[in-house]
């Protein structure tokens, strides 16, 4: 049901009136209860038709809410992909060398909690990582925490190697994406788009390509990107041998599999602009920038076509002129294209 057919209040509480008065035998009396009995009918109705809205929407994976999208996801075999911890190195300041035991927890300015995973060495030096999951707890180098259970002797420690790599907790509409993505695209024993599936299911990675038979036949390279970990999404050695291992895991034995880091490409444009002023240059440069990430594919091409939409689309932009690039970019294999630097004319 579609809610251009769903009845308003009034309609419904108008077609009960016309039903009943039509019904009745006899003229309905000055002070009969009549009328209260047919505003709480509608009213139930009308409770009635929004439940079957609600019902209407958890049937279709685009509509359905939380608790119905992570069902329709585990019907598939797929789960929401929980957030991972942080972690780093701090060096405890003592006033002299203590036993400070596993699980010490330790607590930021902002109120954020860290826990030791390691016992400190002579030096003071211990790993930790967050005690919640998620990209907002992180501690940059020289940051001071303090123990939430004072040690005997020990005042503070610092933070040596940052505290980072914590990834938040995949949203409904990135589970969303990934649950239409797969029945869009059902698994046929390691075709393109499946390596692109398995490639996403890993915490972190948002965007993912594959390119088979790049490197000769029976090879797979996949590239992605981890937009909320690094910088331009490049991804770090580290997670590109997770990816890998993880693919590995999944793909056929036939396969040759290589995972990359794709390569950034900076992108440096000149224009004019009117209205010439920082918020119409700040917006179009955030165009830009989101126009590289949605269309910039390893080895693509981002067309100058695409480029003048997007800044026409600028809030508030009447004109512009592009005097660099002046024609598509084509980017060479492996390259991913990033906003470079922007010289206004």
């Amino acid at each position: 049901m579609s809610n251009s057919l769903r009845p308003s209040l009034s309609e419904i509480m108008t077609r009960i009136q016309s039903d009943a008065q039509s019904r009745l035998s006899a003229d309905e009396l000055r002070r009969s209860d009549i009328q209260v009995m047919l505003r709480v009918l509608a009213g139930v109705s009308h409770s009635i038709y929004s439940h079957i809205d609600w019902v209407k929407d958890q049937l279709f994976t685009d509509t359905c809410t939380e608790e119905f999208l992570e069902r329709k996801a585990s019907l598939f075999g797929l789960s929401r992909i929980k957030a991972t911890k942080s972690s780093g190195i701090v060096k405890f300041e003592w006033g002299a060398p203590v036993s400070i035991p596993l699980g010490t927890i330790l607590q930021d300015a902002s109120g954020y909690q860290y826990e030791t995973t390691s016992a400190a060495d002579a030096s003071g030096y211990a790993t930790v990582r967050s005690v919640i999951g998620g990209s907002a707890y992180t501690c940059a180098v020289d940051e001071t925490l303090s123990l939430v259970n004072p040690i005997t002797s020990v005042t503070s420690a610092i933070v040596t190697s940052a505290i980072d790599g914590g990834v938040d907790a995949e949203s409904d509409d990135e589970l969303r994406e990934r649950v239409l993505f797969f029945t869009r695209n059902p698994p046929r024993q390691g075709t393109a788009n499946d390596y692109v599936s398995w490639a996403k299911e890993v915490a972190g990675v948002t965007r993912a390509w594959c390119y088979p038979k790049e490197l000769g036949s029976g090879t797979v390279t996949v590239r992605f990107c981890t937009d909320e970990l690094t910088e331009h999404g490049i991804p770090t050695p580290t997670k590109v041998q997770e990816v890998k291992e993880y693919i590995e895991a999944k793909c056929s034995v036939l396969c040759e599999l290589y995972v990359e880091a794709p390569i950034a490409q900076p992108i440096d444009f000149e224009l004019s602009i009117t209205p010439d002023n920082t918020t119409v240059r700040s917006a179009a440069e955030e165009a830009l920038s989101d126009l590289l990430k949605s269309e910039g594919v390893p080895g693509g091409t981002i067309y100058l076509s695409h480029i003048n939409a997007a800044l026409s689309a600028v809030s508030g932009e009447t004109d512009h002129v592009i005097t660099s690039p002046n024609a598509d970019i084509v980017l060479s294999t492996g390259y991913l294209p990033v906003l470079g630097s922007v010289t206004w004319l």
